[in-house]
């Protein structure tokens, strides 16, 4: 281990997730005029490019805001996780039930959002590979399933009617998990869409892209994840530590895909593209500077996104070879020392209570938003407190509607 570094433990984030839950009989855990139809949005390329996207506008600036309709905004949300971890976009042979079949309880759910100041959705989509990807006998990714765009077109209506922008999380970590089968369900076991090259082009050819495509122009969808917290399945990251369940990819590999989807998301959508990653203790991994370093390609993220749970406080690295010096916890750590060449959203945190006192230390160490971990799954949320510092912070916080 080089020097400055630290064996971390404890909660990984993202709630907790049972493998192999049929949902049939149970939940699985786990100021600004609108000038365009976009978001705000952005390029590809580094950060002192001048490429485009459809839209034709210039790349996110470092700094603790984010252009949305035409202003510069704190992206304040909340993670919906799922209603059903892996299954509300698409269905299986567990049957059909997504998101099109629970529009009004998902509906009054979005109502309750809304009426809390929350003006961001993060919303999980193929998480572990068990619904809405169709695969060869080989494995190889083929298609979407219909019900994924029954569904979408769901979601996205709700969003719109509530005025709340999307955030869909195209893949969980649990994507590279060992194979498991509940009936003729596989949950896991996709590590080789990613390490092989015909399956990872497939992967983002055969899906991700005609999703990408069916709603390039949606206002309603912020940014595009490519995938939630995907270190704990990484093999080779410095200072990884990569879940015994997994069947982990190589960081040049998962690179090859995240930068496939991100330049996908840049030149087919006129939507910002991100990664959920899970600690500041990695951030920096993610970063042009990195890849340079590591003789990688460079991805480029329109914001960064961290996630922070309390394991991570009271920890950090002195002069780490790759990572420099920094805290875990964003309580400890300000943005302006990250160093970094885009703005950071706290991606998930726990929210249950203070919430005024909470957001006010990420507002002030420079953060760019904060969605708490959940309405769904896991924790309460501080819906009042969050609704007051809202109410107080609208001149950053009330997003023109998408």
């Amino acid at each position: 281990m080089s020097e400055g570094s630290v064996t971390t433990g404890g909660d990984t984030g993202g709630g907790s997730v049972t493998q192999g839950t049929n949902p049939s009989g149970a939940q699985t855990s786990n100021d600004s005029n609108f000038e365009t139809e976009a978001p705000g949005l952005t390029t590809s390329g580094d950060p002192d490019a001048t490429g485009t996207t459809g839209q034709g506008v210039e790349p996110v600036p470092p700094g603790s805001r984010i252009p949305v309709g035409g202003g510069d905004y704190f992206l304040l949300g909340a993670n919906y996780p799922w209603k059903s971890y892996g299954g509300d976009f698409g269905s299986n042979a567990w049957g059909v039930y997504g998101v099109h079949t629970k529009a009004d309880e998902i509906a009054g759910q979005f109502q309750q959002m809304a009426d809390s100041g929350l003006n961001v959705v993060r919303w999980f989509v193929f998480t572990d590979g068990r619904a809405g990807v169709i695969f060869d006998n080989s494995g190889t990714p083929s298609g979407l399933h219909a019900d994924v765009l029954v569904d979408f077109d769901t979601a996205v209506g709700i969003a719109s009617d509530h005025g709340i922008y999307l955030v869909p999380v195209l893949f969980d970590f649990h994507w590279m998990f060992w194979a498991k089968q509940e009936g003729e369900v596989q949950l896991g076991g996709r590590s080789d869409t990613i390490t092989d090259p015909v399956k990872r082009a497939a992967l983002v050819e055969k899906v991700v892209i005609p999703l990408l495509e069916q709603y390039k122009d949606e206002p309603a969808i912020l940014a595009w994840e490519i995938m939630n917290e995907p270190e704990w399945s990484i093999a080779d990251l410095p200072e990884g530590s990569p879940d015994n369940q997994a069947n982990a990819v190589p960081l040049a590999d998962f690179y090859s895909l995240a930068i496939a989807i991100a330049d996908a998301v840049h030149s087919k959508t006129s939507a910002y593209v991100t990664l959920g990653s899970a600690s500041i203790k990695w951030i920096k991994a993610w970063t042009p500077a990195f890849a340079a370093a590591h003789k990688l390609p460079a991805l480029n993220l329109d914001f960064y996104q961290a996630h922070y749970y309390p394991w991570m406080d009271g920890q950090g690295f002195d002069n780490h070879a790759d990572y420099g010096s920094l805290k875990f916890s964003p309580n400890e750590q300000t943005y302006e020392a990250l160093g970094l060449d885009r703005p950071l959203v706290i991606g998930e945190l726990v929210i249950s209570d203070d919430a005024g006192k909470r957001l006010d230390t990420l507002l002030n160490n420079g953060y760019a938003g904060a969605w708490p971990w959940s309405l769904n799954s896991d924790y309460s949320l501080d819906l009042p407190g969050i609704k007051a510092w809202s109410e107080a912070h609208a001149d950053i916080a009330d997003l023109p509607a998408p």
